[in-house]
Parts: structure tokens; sequence; C-alpha cells
């Protein structure tokens, strides 16, 4: 019986101390297996959209979706021929203008003229007051002409210089290099004013977006290094940059709950650039694993 007892006490024992050590290997385990610290990043790079600055029809399309221009290459131009009719009214109103402006200027000079040879004639008493009463406010109503045809000429003036900027506006040209990404519009299409017609990729201006929630976007600072993976090159290690931190806060990406008595998490973006001198390309809108436990020193 005794011996039975000892048996008993001994596989009691023994199942205590495989329970205790299965217990620590499993938590020893939790130790081992934490996740490194880990955000998702979204690919962007600069697009430019080129738009119609005044209604016609397009006339020419040079480019092709895929194209790759270079900042002065033409990309379309639209219809000219009522500009150049209204520029040809401009010119003429331009003209009468300056030539009523010549005009009033010219019989202020003679009037001044006249006024001072009579206002010697006067100081020897040779003409009555009347009549230099009178040589004075012709003199003040032709300034006064002058005035109103300057300001006639002007006006011409600046209705010439809006013709010819619209007239300019008629073609537009690639305000920097890059690659055609899309062609909204066709040959022979009327298009109103702020019309998108071509969209313009540049896609050596990439970066990455990433949410960092408040507990880690203290510790990152303009300038420091970041190695960034992707799924689509899974053994790939891509270089960037961090040029810029938000200081206003974006979304939240945990959500408090009643149960657990907690916060919300508040997220700040960062902004990543990416390195020139990957040899492989990431397009926009792929995702991006951002390690902040590599985070490198600001340079």
């Amino acid at each position: 019986m005794q011996n039975k007892n000892k048996v008993l006490l001994a596989l009691v024992l023994a199942g205590c101390f495989f329970t205790s050590g299965c217990t620590a290997a499993k938590a020893d385990a939790t130790v081992v297996e934490e996740k490194p610290n880990v955000v998702t990043g979204t690919v962007e790079c600069k697009e430019v959209y080129i738009r119609a600055k005044i209604p016609g029809y397009l006339t020419n399309i040079p480019v092709v979706e895929g194209q790759e221009i270079s900042k002065g290459d033409l990309l379309f131009s639209s219809d000219q021929r009522d500009i150049l009719v209204k520029q040809t009214q401009a010119t003429g109103t331009l003209n009468a203008a300056k030539a009523v402006m010549e005009k009033a200027q010219a019989n202020v000079s003679l009037l001044e003229t006249e006024y001072a040879k009579y206002q010697e004639l006067f100081e020897l008493e040779a003409v009555a007051e009347d009549t230099m009463d009178k040589l004075k406010t012709q003199l003040e109503a032709a300034k006064l002409d002058v005035q109103a045809a300057t300001s006639q000429y002007q006006a011409a003036q600046g209705v010439i210089s809006e013709v010819n900027l619209n007239l300019s506006q008629t073609a537009q040209y690639a305000p920097c290099n890059g690659t055609v990404t899309m062609v909204s519009s066709s040959v022979g299409e009327l298009v109103g004013s702020g019309t998108t017609i071509v969209t313009l990729t540049d896609y050596d201006d990439r970066w990455i977006n990433a949410n960092v929630d408040e507990y880690e976007v203290g510790k990152l600072a303009i300038g420091q290094t970041v190695p960034l993976t992707s799924k689509t090159y899974p053994d790939k290690v891509f270089h960037g940059k961090i040029v810029n931190v938000s200081k206003n806060p974006d979304f939240a990406i945990k959500k408090s709950t009643n149960e657990l008595n907690d916060q919300d998490v508040i997220t700040y973006k960062v902004k990543i650039a990416l390195s020139g001198e990957d040899d492989i390309m990431l397009y926009p809108g792929m995702l991006v694993s951002v390690n902040l436990d590599e985070v490198g020193e600001a340079q």
C-alpha cells in the first residue's frame, strides 16, 4: 500500500513538473516570436494634370499614352481662329484709342502755347481778363480729354494683352519630364476651360506615405534613412529617407472599446522619399512595409 502511494505521489510530481515546464516553454516562445514594429505605406508619385486654359476645339494632340516626354514638349493645341479675329478687333481698337489720345495731347500742347502768348499780352494789359479765363478753361478741359483718352488707350492695351495671352494658351507644353499616363480627349473635340486633356506622371519623383501611430512618431525625424520591403520584390530591400513628418493627425487605426476602457490611437502621415539609386521600379499604389525598428540616423 505504501509502495502504491509512493508511485502515485511520484506521478503527480512528474505531472506538475511537466506542466510548469510547458508553461515556461510557451512563455519563452512568446518572447521569441515578438513581431517587429512594421507599418504599411503606399507608393505615390508626382502627377501633373494638363488642362485646357480656354474653351475651343482641339486641333492637335501629338502625344500618346506611355510616351516619354521632356520639359517643353508640345502636349496639345486648340483652334486659334476665334482668338485671331478678336486679336484683329482689339488691335484696331487699340490703334484708334492711341490716335485719340495723341490728338488730345496735341491739342493740350497747342492751347498751352497759346495761353503762354496771351499771358504775356495780359501782363502788358493788351488782353482782357475774360479772354484769359476762357483760354484757361479750354486748357483745363483739354487736359481732361487727355486723361479720358489715356484711360481708353490703357483699357485697349489690357484687352489686347488678354487676347494675346489667350492666343498663347491655345498650345500647352510639358512643365516637366515624365510619362504620359492618360490622354482624356481626342482631336476635334470641343473642350471647356479647365478640362484635363493630358495626365503627366513623373516616376522619378516617388515617395511613400505611411501612417505611424502616436507612440512611434515621436521617434522619427526628417533625414533618417528607412529600409523598405515589398511583397512584389520579397528579396529586395529598398532605401528611403524621411522628408516630412506631419504635425496634423490623420486618422485612428485602432478604436477604443468600452470593455477595455482604452483610447483611440491617432496616426500621423510620414513621407519617405525613395532613393534614385534603386534599380527596380516601385509603381504607384504598391504597398510597402516600413520597419521602424531599423530606422537609421538622420543625415
